[in-house]
């Protein structure tokens, strides 16, 4: 029997709405290394996005440290098994990995190295062969298995379908030796945005599908880690999305944020337990009109209190400065909207506050870029203006057919 635990997109070092969440990822590792304290597992495995960005912060780079310090001084057994995504610099992550592999931390962050397996033993002895497969650059591989044979040297490729068609050629063939070696298990760590995966708000996409996977070319293996979306989520037979253990924005606020605990049993299907995490902070979103967070006594609101928020007021007119004004009440509220307040404004109906008359009359949204242009450039300009007032026209036209 194999049992690890899978996780993916940590994302050290990110600013959510320019406030540091150190303190949260920091809560996260730790409650990470308490559950890897279990000596019923043998590996965890990091499905790519370690980092949030490509030169990762000083303290990011202090919380891996520390994070892997203290799990292998309490756990010197346990296998950990790192792949880049797209947010990391291969080469830095990368850094120091032959010393690392002493002491049974795997940094496998070139993709030329994906063919070669890690190899773990089971709780009966059994062998595991696990393979990590880094996000795949353009240029990251050449055409060694699917390009033709005896033309001279193999040209790197560049689309992701010929990457991933390449790399799923070379796998297959070091899973079989593997297989023919006696490895009991094979399991795939990667990080890829599967064709059929779901999208959580917060991943970096790129523009239409291009970049999507058919996790169907990798067969064979036993489990399949990926990293990259950051919902949970499963997208093949024994294909599953950890998703980012923290949410990384709003539009996550109602999805599930789990490690996800995998035992590998001779001849039957993969057994997954989603284990919640329980963040520092929730992340949330409250909508109702300014009063309501400024005098309610709503128990919902005292519970939210210590809580990540983005309120959406529903009042129709625009009320100035509510981030400060809230924020007595609400420490920890990183975002504002007055979308139903605004789109009075855009159609006329209410000036926004301080708001003066031109000619006698309320002024208009073209009044307001008219004096946009004047703050910006010192002059108006008809051309500018006209442009503009056919693009507002056109908005209207389209909300009145809604």
């Amino acid at each position: 029997m194999l049992k690890f635990l899978h996780t993916a997109d940590l994302h050290l070092g990110k600013v959510f709405h320019e406030h540091s969440l150190r303190e949260d990822q920091q809560h996260l590792l730790d409650g990470l290394r308490e559950i890897l304290e279990d000596p019923t597992y043998q590996a965890l495995l990091i499905a790519g996005d370690v980092y949030d960005r490509s030169i990762p912060s000083p303290e990011a780079v202090t919380l891996l440290s520390s994070f892997l310090g203290k799990l292998k001084a309490r756990r010197p057994s346990l296998e950990v098994l790192i792949l880049p995504g797209n947010h990391d610099s291969s080469s830095r992550l990368g850094f120091g990995k032959e010393l690392f592999a002493e002491l049974g931390i795997h940094l496998i962050t070139d993709p030329e190295d994906a063919a070669r397996p890690i190899l773990i033993q089971g709780s009966a002895g059994e062998t595991a062969a696990f393979f990590l497969l880094p996000f795949l650059n353009p240029g990251s591989l050449k055409a060694e298995c699917t390009g033709p044979k005896d033309e001279g040297e193999a040209e790197p490729l560049r689309s992701p379908g010929k990457l991933i068609q390449e790399a799923a050629a070379r796998l297959e063939v070091a899973q079989t030796q593997v297989r023919d070696g006696g490895a009991a298990f094979t399991i795939l760590g990667a990080h890829l945005f599967t064709q059929g995966g779901l999208e959580a708000g917060s991943e970096r996409i790129f523009l239409g599908t291009a970049e999507q996977a058919d996790i169907t070319r990798f067969t064979g293996f036993d489990y399949i880690a990926l990293g990259h979306l950051h919902r949970f989520q499963q997208v093949g037979t024994c294909a599953w999305y950890s998703g980012s253990p923290l949410a990384y924005s709003f539009e996550e606020a109602a999805y599930a944020k789990v490690f996800l605990s995998v035992t590998l049993e001779g001849g039957a299907e993969p057994r997954i337990s989603p284990l919640p995490v329980n963040p520092l902070r929730k992340i949330r979103r409250l909508k109702g009109p300014f009063t309501h967070f400024l005098r309610d006594r709503d128990p919902l609101l005292a519970e939210a209190a210590e809580d990540y928020l983005e309120i959406l007021l529903t009042d129709t007119g625009v009320v100035e400065n509510p981030l400060s004004l809230l924020r007595t009440r609400f420490p920890f509220i990183l975002s504002i909207k007055q979308d139903a307040a605004f789109a009075q404004h855009i159609h006329g109906r209410v000036p926004l506050p301080g708001a003066s008359s031109v000619s006698g009359r309320t002024r208009s949204t073209e009044d307001d870029f008219e004096e946009f242009l004047m703050d910006i450039y010192g002059a108006s300009d008809r051309e500018k203006i006209a442009c503009f007032r056919e693009l507002l026209q056109e908005i209207e036209a389209e909300e009145a057919n809604a």
